[in-house]
């Protein structure tokens, strides 16, 4: 990795500042995690409720039992009040015991009490926060308490010492009227806070819905960079094992024959093992959570060359064709050229057998871009197990950049990897990249292959 020019102004001091500002945000952090009073208040309705209402009822004693103005009528007003504090939590409750309080007093001859603003209370808290039959329920019992209420002064104003017909009858219209329009006014309160509490769940419900839904797009990402890290992890190790294998078989044959060449072959063999080992490195970096982890560049088509070296080195003969200009290809198309090629060498390292050769050939144009491998070897191994997983990597390389893969024998001898990587419009080849189809072409062995398993050819394992 290219270290920072000497002209450049050192770059520890500028940490510093960054530092020096997280303290004042973690200790606002502190002071914002201690309790708030008023989510407290929100969150705890019915504990609030007992304590408010509770209070007014005591107040409501003390009021009466100082000024000597205690009677029968606190006997109702006081647990009317007191049932305030069930209201919220259960409208249904709250409005029974209410209205039957309100009815029983009018009954044993007290037309009005103070606790009679409580039928108010529980009507609106029966349409707000009850459920539909509850609503019903309340805004009956809100009417049956103004039909009471009006029969009562209406017979009071019928029959009284100075009534009459006449005037029961307008007391008894006009206190339904004022009744219904006022019992009208709280229902409409109740359901404006009504669709204020079913907003405010709903809210609460996205706010939920929306961090699970991250906690799952980041144990998705998660889950694919390990998956892509696995088969890097897969590319990597295989074809540098399956390298340090073929150098290892002949280095006995030469260690015999020819001594002083098995130092040469030692060579490719460490070679080999440490570049292995940096890739390696490189890719389980990303598991780790150190702050100063620096990755390696990704492998691309620039590195081609050196990989055919390598195999080369190892005893395959392998030539490069490239037609079209490879520069600028996208990071991601990059990189999963030069993954399929050494995984594809790396099959025929394994499985071509001896004495075969192979030849590696690039084709692009505006459109998209080739890549194929074909050998000249055995074709199939009949020692394969077919239960590796070379071929299904490579094919999950395609797929996820919405390309092809097609893999087999050729009729005569030889196998055949060919893969079609569409690119974007941006990163078009220039016209010179137009070049004559693949000579191998000629022999189709049909559409892309199933699963490893079916593969007449073994995988890397």
């Amino acid at each position: 990795m290219t270290g920072p020019s000497p002209s450049a102004p050192p770059p520890e001091p500028a940490p510093a500042p960054r530092a020096t500002a997280a303290r004042p945000r973690g200790h606002s952090g502190a002071r914002g995690g201690q309790h708030d009073p008023f989510r407290w208040i929100i969150e705890n309705p019915g504990t609030v409720d007992l304590i408010g209402f509770g209070t007014a009822a005591a107040l409501m004693l003390l009021f009466g039992a100082g000024t000597g103005g205690a009677g029968w009528w606190m006997l109702f007003s006081v647990p009317m009040v007191l049932a305030g504090a069930v209201c919220r939590t259960r409208p249904l409750l709250g409005v029974i015991v209410i209205g039957v309080l309100a009815v029983s007093h009018v009954l044993v001859g007290i037309p009005v009490v103070a606790g009679d603003a409580m039928t108010f209370y529980a009507m609106f808290c029966a349409v707000a926060y009850g459920s539909t039959a509850v609503h019903l329920i309340g805004v009956a019992a809100g009417m049956l308490g103004v039909l009471v209420q009006a029969s009562w002064f209406g017979i009071v104003a019928a029959f009284g010492e100075y009534g009459s017909l006449g005037q029961g009858a307008i007391t008894f219209v006009g206190l339904g009227i004022i009744g219904t329009i006022t019992i009208i006014a709280i229902w409409a309160l109740a359901n404006l806070q009504r669709a204020r509490v079913r907003q405010l769940a709903l809210t609460r419900d996205r706010a939920e819905q929306a961090v699970r839904e991250r906690e799952q797009r980041t144990a998705l990402a998660v889950a694919d960079e390990r998956a892509r890290i696995a088969r890097e992890m897969h590319d990597v190790v295989a074809h540098s094992l399956s390298v340090i294998i073929a150098q290892a078989d002949g280095g006995r044959f030469v260690a015999s024959q020819k001594p002083e060449k098995a130092v040469e072959v030692l060579g490719t063999i460490g070679e080999t093992g440490r570049a292995a080992l940096a890739d390696m490195r490189s890719l389980l970096g990303v598991l780790r959570q150190e702050d100063e982890t620096s990755f390696g560049p990704q492998p691309g088509p620039e590195q081609l060359p050196e990989l055919l070296e390598r195999v080369r080195a190892a005893g395959l003969e392998v030539d490069l064709e490239s037609e079209g200009s490879l520069d600028q290809l996208p990071p991601s198309v990059g990189m999963s050229v030069f993954r399929l090629v050494q995984e594809a060498l790396t099959n025929v390292l394994k499985h071509a057998g001896p004495g075969a050769s192979a030849s590696v050939r690039l084709v692009r144009d505006a459109e998209d871009l080739v890549i194929e491998v074909v050998d000249d070897g055995q074709g199939t191994d009949p020692t394969s197990d077919g239960l590796g997983h070379g071929l299904t990597g490579m094919r999950e390389r395609m797929s996820l950049l919405g390309g092809t893969l097609q893999a087999g024998p050729l009729p005569s001898r030889g196998y055949r990897v060919r893969a079609t990587v569409p690119l974007p419009a941006d990163h078009g080849t220039p016209g010179e990249a137009d070049g004559p189809a693949s000579p191998y072409t000629t022999t189709d062995p049909g559409t892309s292959p199933g699963p490893a398993a079916d593969d007449p050819r073994g995988e890397t394992p």
